[in-house]
Parts: structure tokens; C-alpha cells; sequence
């Protein structure tokens, strides 16, 4: 008679099972532009002119928790009261977010250009046997041409999550679960999320991962690679040195600049985690330090 098989035996494969990446400002979009625009036209066109700053500010949310977040800043209530005679309410929020959804198609169609290093990081991971998949606050209608463009550039993960397909976004970390779930990879402790945004950050805490906080090409510093490069050197320093700061503060396990400087991350968290080490939430963030600065077009 066989003897029964010991579906245990088998070592668990070492070191850092999956990465979860936001998309804008992390893979595509250097410096975040697609969702600002909308959100800008979206109030501009009942009237209503908001900041940058102001949209920034919510970043990496849902994108209907952002706009109610947007509505509920007492400036922008009271700039929508003066256009409009009446302060924002729920059933407001039921009708921007019904108009928000072609305008962010429309205009994410023209972000959707790959970030340097994001093909190349990710089949890295794929070949090591890891896996790679996106969460974002985008819903899935929004970013259909996304992905055909993203993956006709060469940045093919295993799974895309959008936060409709879970029911809730960021901080929560269900579409990190889904992800998971649906990648059939566990534990969580053995998964990098790597975002731009404290949401992110909390995102990858709440589901008890690894986290990466990418800076300089998110929305925290908000420009173009270009731009960014055209700074004098002091103040492009000074603005992402803010950034790191902004994003310290939410306590992320490593910053890197860019997508492009992550795999030695990777190899770092797979030894830590092969030492039996947990991601704790309350960890010290560790700067990682490019050998080849040179390679980075803000660098010179």
C-alpha cells in the first residue's frame, strides 16, 4: 500500500514571495500626473477651482472616497457653496463620481507611459520566481487601456486589483488579500508592497507586508522626470528630501527613488525574511542608496 503524501515536507520557497505595486507614480506615470488632471477638470467644470496641492493631498484613495475627501475639505466646501449656493452632500458625490469615470479614462490614455525600470524589475521578479501583481484606487473600467499599454511596453504582471473588485480601498487591505487569494501565495509577511502614497504605506502595514515607498517619481514630489531634471540641483534636493521626509513619517521599510532600485530591496527584505525577521509597522525606515546615480535622469 503507498504510504500518504506528506503535503508538508516541502520547504517553503525562501525570501520574498510577491510584490504588489501601486500604478500611477510607481510603474506608469512618472510623477503622477493622470489622476491630478482629472480631478482638477472635474471641479473646474462645475466651477469650482482646486490646487494641486489639494488633490494631491488624498492620493492613492479610492478614487470616490478621494473625491468626498476633496468635498469634505471646509476650503473646497466652501468655494463649491459660493459657485453653487448649497454645500457638497452625498448625492453630489453620487453624481461627480458618475462623470468622473470617462474623464479619468479620457485623460489616463495620456499617462500611460511606462517608468524606467518597471518592465525590466518586473520580469526580474517573474524569472525569480515571484510574483507580481498592481492594487490601485482606480476602478477596473478606468484602467482597460492602461494595461494594454502597460503590457504592450513590456510591464506584464500576473494580476491586476482594482478597488471595485473588493469593495473598499486603501487603507484597507483588501485587495492586497484578493491578490494573494488569487496568486494562491501566503503568508503575507513573505509579500513587498511598494507604493508612492502614505496610502500605500498604510495599505501594505494594514495587510502585513513589506513596504517600499518609491519618492521621486510619486506624487509626493509631482514632477515629470523631465521636469524634476531641469531643477537646480539645491531645490530638486530640497523637494525630494520633503518627500522622503512626507513619506518617512508613515513609516514605509525602505525608500528608493524610483522602481528602477528595487531589486536590491528585494534581495535585502528575502534575507531578512530567511532570517525570520516580520515586517513590523513600526520599523525603521532604511534609505537605499543607488550605486549608479548617474543612471537616473534628475541625477545630473
Amino acid at each position: 500500500m503507498a504510504s500518504p503524501v506528506n503535503h508538508f515536507s516541502k520547504p517553503p520557497v525562501p525570501g520574498v514571495r510577491a510584490v504588489i505595486f501601486d500604478i500611477s507614480g510607481t510603474v506608469v506615470d512618472f510623477g503622477c500626473h493622470g489622476p491630478v488632471a482629472a480631478f482638477v477638470e472635474l471641479f473646474a467644470r462645475h466651477r469650482v477651482n482646486v490646487s494641486v496641492a489639494e488633490v494631491r493631498e488624498p492620493m492613492g484613495a479610492h478614487k470616490r472616497d478621494h473625491i468626498w475627501k476633496l468635498l469634505s475639505d471646509p476650503a473646497i466646501a466652501s468655494r463649491w457653496e459660493t459657485a453653487h449656493g448649497v454645500v457638497p452632500t452625498r448625492a453630489l458625490l453620487d453624481q461627480l463620481c458618475a462623470e468622473f469615470v470617462p474623464l479619468q479614462v479620457e485623460i489616463l490614455a495620456r499617462h500611460c507611459e511606462l517608468i524606467p525600470g518597471a518592465a525590466e524589475v518586473a520580469a526580474s521578479l517573474r524569472q525569480a520566481g515571484i510574483k507580481v501583481a498592481n492594487t490601485t484606487g482606480f476602478e477596473s473600467g478606468m484602467i482597460e487601456h492602461l494595461v494594454r499599454s502597460a503590457e504592450a511596453a513590456g510591464y506584464v504582471p500576473d494580476l491586476w486589483v482594482c478597488s471595485d473588485q473588493v469593495g473598499q480601498g486603501r487603507p484597507a487591505p483588501w485587495m492586497i488579500f484578493h491578490a494573494a487569494r488569487h496568486l494562491n501565495v501566503y503568508p503575507l509577511r513573505t509579500f513587498v508592497k511598494v507604493g508612492d502614497t502614505p496610502a500605500d504605506i498604510a495599505e501594505g502595514h494594514a495587510a502585513g507586508t513589506w513596504v517600499v515607498a518609491v519618492v521621486a517619481s510619486g506624487n509626493e514630489v509631482g514632477c515629470s522626470a523631465e521636469e524634476l531634471a531641469a531643477w537646480p540641483a539645491a531645490e530638486r534636493e530640497a523637494r525630494l528630501d520633503a518627500a522622503r521626509r512626507k513619506l518617512a513619517a508613515a513609516r514605509p521599510h525602505y525608500l528608493i527613488d524610483t522602481v528602477a532600485d528595487l531589486m536590491p530591496v528585494i534581495r535585502e527584505i528575502s534575507a531578512r525574511i530567511d532570517r525570520g525577521e516580520m515586517p513590523s509597522p513600526h520599523g525603521e525606515t532604511l534609505p537605499v542608496h543607488v550605486e549608479d546615480r548617474a543612471a537616473l535622469p534628475f541625477s545630473h
